[in-house]
């Protein structure tokens, strides 16, 4: 956490973010005192003092610029949805969570079969923020492409960096965010939900605004690149910072309004 990478084997989303009810409880504190909450990726300590779990490091994409920053040496990246290790639930999402996601990538030319959960997260019963990785087919070096899932209804979008010369391609893209206000009634702060991946080239994504200390949500170390966060609608204007080695690359604003969703680059 802060602008230190974790150590190897530490590469995990919290067990917090994975259980709604957990997370309502430590929200209500955080919102009331207009506060954030993020999530780091420690080792998985198991009710009752049992051993350790600790997960196994991973590598980022390749440190470049374009469409090589978003390959990852290994193949495509992330947990196969429903995936446990020692009871650790590494996906954070079920099977079922990503058939339209599966669909969608079918209807691509993408390998519905290896549809791939990078970064995952959910407020509540509607529905995770996800990050998703798949392989295109008949390739002869498969190339890997993103979606970024929203817990409405959103129509899912496959996007293959370099698949085509448009800017809006992905490869022109630093990050990939899927993000989520969401209206709690009671409160003038309403949490925001993020779920994100870097490209290979991006060493650090920090959230920063009027009024509050900067929070690093991402440091490139022994993740293939994702990260998630839950903040309190901070003081306008805010933003995700997004650096590289050595400077800043791009500022991304945070406008969402209560009950907004919407995918960030």
């Amino acid at each position: 956490m802060g602008g230190n990478p974790s150590p190897p084997g530490v590469e995990a989303s919290s067990w917090i973010a994975r259980h709604v009810v957990a997370l309502g409880v430590v929200l209500l504190a955080v919102i009331a005192t207009g506060g954030f909450f993020l999530f780091a990726r420690p080792a998985y300590h198991p009710p009752g003092g049992g051993a350790t779990i600790r997960i196994p490091a991973k590598s980022p994409a390749a440190d470049a610029a374009g469409a090589a920053g978003w390959v990852w040496r290994d193949g495509v990246p992330g947990w196969q949805a429903g995936e446990t290790l020692r009871g650790y639930p590494l996906s954070g999402v079920q099977p079922i969570e990503i058939q339209a996601a599966q669909l969608a990538a079918a209807h691509q030319l993408l390998d519905a079969s290896k549809v791939r959960v990078l970064s995952a997260i959910r407020g509540n019963k509607q529905g995770a923020l996800m990050i998703l990785a798949a392989p295109t087919i008949g390739m002869t070096t498969p190339r890997t492409c993103l979606a970024a899932v929203l817990p409405g209804n959103a129509a899912i979008n496959w996007q293959c960096p370099g698949a085509t010369p448009s800017r809006n391609d992905l490869s022109h893209s630093y990050v990939l965010v899927a993000a989520w206000s969401l209206a709690w009634p009671g409160t003038h702060n309403h949490p925001v939900y993020l779920a994100g991946v870097a490209r290979g080239d991006v060493y650090r994504v920090v959230l920063a605004g009027r009024g509050f200390t900067p929070m690093h949500l991402y440091t490139r170390g022994t993740s293939w690149g994702q990260f998630s966060a839950v903040t309190p609608t901070p003081s306008s204007p805010s933003h995700l910072a997004v650096y590289g080695r050595h400077r800043l690359l791009q500022t991304i604003p945070l406008g969402l309004a209560p009950g907004t969703e919407r995918v960030l680059r």
